[in-house]
């Protein structure tokens, strides 16, 4: 979904899946050029080494699927011709523990260990009531906010799909008891007190925020620099105050160490700038910014795993890289793309755009995108080509997520899918030689309704367009989306996919280079209706010269309208089985009377095929 579009492309996270990529990467890695560049020239030094992690394990490692079968997992890249018989786990299934005055719940189906034997640990604490109470996740979904026993469950599962299995969670539910205080098994407490990460959700009854206390205050006791609690969303009980603060790491906020403050290459200083980012992300309530969080403490601080391939990789300038690595960095831009770096410098558009960007928070891929396409050029493009993608200064790699596995859908109109229909279901709506029957032959094959992805669903207008090639032994896909620029404008942007048929008819894979910048992207076709009236798209990608993965999901439509509340239910359930609940889409704007769109005027949504339509007449002239 995402292209990177040129340092930024855009990738299927996002407006027509396919914006997401380019947003993200965009986003990121150009953000990060620009503090690389910017900082590096202002700052004395950038210190003190990281630590040491080991790494994840490479070799093939075995997991439980859900029916009590043995299943194995391939490290590297997958083979996704094969992808059909690489795990069978089941997404939703979940093993319920029972535990005395507690209930917790733990995923067994995706655990995978890291180097040292060891798997990270998260215990998610919630009230007696969580099934009912109602979280602040969901707040943009037409689903509506999920119970936050819901959410966790979620929040569960992902984190184990971020880690590549190498970090599993636990809920445990305080009792409802009438006793002035929380009554807990041994074994649970030692376990919730031991645990890498905690989180306390949604907790106000004096009970249970008591209990919280003595909790947070024996880890900080017996504290390690290993570990991390946080109480989200907890009751406003004027003596909560330290008691309840959270720490990271080294890192205590109620009594934060000299070094924390004026000495930014420690790990105390590192841990209250990770502290900050993550509370800025769980502020988020999206269950991609949440577990992003979680990734990033187990990347830095955590004994228990080793590197997450997930977050581990940063193009910005930063003090946890160290003098040597920021200094190489910055030597190898300057030796190897001196010319690029210093024509973008020299022109307006170029450096406006990196001195915008100096200013966006790089975890926030929307507003890095949008600085992006407000300022976009031939000069950032040729500037992020050699710096990313040819020379790959920051060393970076990233591989499609291998999880969640997911299954394409198997019959349409009550026959087996073949390579051939799934292809004419792609093309959908299209008018275009290899519609369907039900087709209703318009400028677009499809329009995004809602999709998954925190980064790049929000954006309104997302058209999509898939095609045959001129040969015909592949397929085209152009995304066309609209972005408000930083300035107030709003735009048109657009992508053009490699589209590929994968082994297993209904998957593909998705390819460009787009403003420098390589995503590749496996795509599966979850459902799609009779009459094509929807379909369930799911992708899982990466730009691994700027270290990105992503997972992300799209309800789509001829017009954009979402289907009708009474005809939703089955289409969620088909959204669970490919790992995304209803309450994390974010509903799409396709309003065409709305002030963004006018301003933006007609989409050009030929800007691409017309080429390939005209090469295609001409060789059939040839024949």
């Amino acid at each position: 979904p995402f292209s990177l579009a040129g340092i930024f492309h855009l990738h299927p996270y996002q407006p027509a899946v396919a914006a997401a990529a380019g947003v993200m990467k965009a986003s990121v890695i150009t953000s990060g050029l620009a503090v690389l560049l910017l900082e590096a020239s202002q700052s004395s030094a950038f210190v003190a080494p990281s630590k040491a992690f080991a790494s994840i394990n490479n070799n093939a490692a075995k997991i439980e699927s859900s029916d009590g079968r043995d299943a194995h997992l391939s490290s590297g890249l997958p083979s996704f011709s094969n992808q059909q018989s690489m795990l069978s786990t089941n997404i939703g299934s979940s093993k319920l523990h029972a535990t005395a005055g507690s209930s917790t719940r733990s995923d067994a189906a995706t655990s995978m260990n890291a180097t040292n034997g060891t798997t990270g640990k998260i215990i998610f604490l919630l009230p007696h009531n969580a099934s009912t109470l109602k979280s602040k996740f969901g707040s943009r979904s037409p689903y509506g906010n999920p119970s936050i026993l819901e959410a966790t469950e979620q929040l569960r599962k992902k984190a184990s799909w971020f880690s590549d299995g190498a970090v599993e969670a636990e809920i445990v539910i305080l009792p409802q008891e009438e006793n002035a205080s929380v009554s807990l098994s041994n074994d649970v407490n030692v376990k919730i007190e031991n645990a890498d990460a905690l989180i306390a959700f949604q907790l106000e009854s004096n009970k249970d925020l008591n209990y919280v206390k003595q909790v947070f205050g024996k880890r900080r006791k017996t504290r390690k620099d290993d570990r991390c609690h946080f109480a989200l969303d907890c009751g406003a009980d004027a003596n909560n105050g330290a008691d309840m603060s959270p720490i990271c790491g080294p890192y205590d906020p109620s009594a934060p160490s000299v070094s924390s403050e004026v000495l930014p290459w420690t790990s105390d200083a590192s841990g209250k700038r990770l502290i900050d980012q993550m509370n800025g992300l769980f502020d988020r309530w999206t269950s991609d910014d949440f577990t992003y969080a979680i990734m990033l403490f187990f990347n830095q601080f955590a004994s228990s795993t080793g590197e997450i391939d997930w977050v581990k990789h940063s193009i910005d300038a930063t003090w946890e890289k160290g003098l040597v690595q920021n200094g190489k960095e910055l030597y190898d831009m300057v030796t190897k793309c001196g010319d690029c770096v210093a024509k973008c410098v020299q022109d307006e558009t170029c450096k406006k755009c990196l001195d915008e960007l100096t200013a966006v928070d790089t975890s926030d891929q929307v507003a890095s995108y949008r600085t992006i396409v407000s300022f976009e050029s031939e000069l950032l493009k040729e500037f992020s080509f050699c710096i990313l993608q040819k020379n790959n200064i920051f060393n970076c790699d990233a591989k499609i997520p291998k999880m969640p596995y997911v299954e394409p859908m198997k019959e349409f109109r009550g026959k087996p899918l073949t390579k051939e229909v799934a292809r004419g279901i792609l093309v959908g709506h299209l008018d275009d030689e290899k519609a369907m029957d039900g087709s209703e032959r318009t400028d677009i094959s499809w329009k995004v309704g809602a999709g998954a992805n925190v980064a790049y669903d929000q954006f309104p207008s997302q058209n999509q367009i898939f095609y045959e090639s001129a040969n015909g032994k592949s397929m085209w896909y152009d995304p066309v989306f609209r972005v408000e620029t930083i300035d107030g404008r709003n735009v048109w942007a657009n992508r053009h996919y490699r589209v590929r048929e994968e082994a297993v008819p209904g998957t593909f894979r998705f390819s460009v280079l787009d403003n420098g910048v390589t995503s590749d992207e496996f795509w599966t076709i979850v459902d799609c209706a009779d009459d094509l009236s929807h379909i369930v798209f799911h992708y899982a990608g990466a730009a691994g010269a700027v270290g990105q993965r992503y997972l992300g999901g799209l309800l789509c439509t001829a017009d954009g309208t979402l289907p009708a509340e009474e005809h939703r239910e089955p289409i969620y359930e088909k959204l669970r089985s490919a790992g995304i609940e209803p309450w994390e889409l974010f509903e799409c704007d396709n309003r065409m009377d709305s002030e963004g769109a006018m301003d933006a005027g007609p989409p050009p949504l030929e800007f691409f095929r017309k080429e390939v339509l005209q090469r295609k007449r001409e060789l059939k002239e040839k024949i």
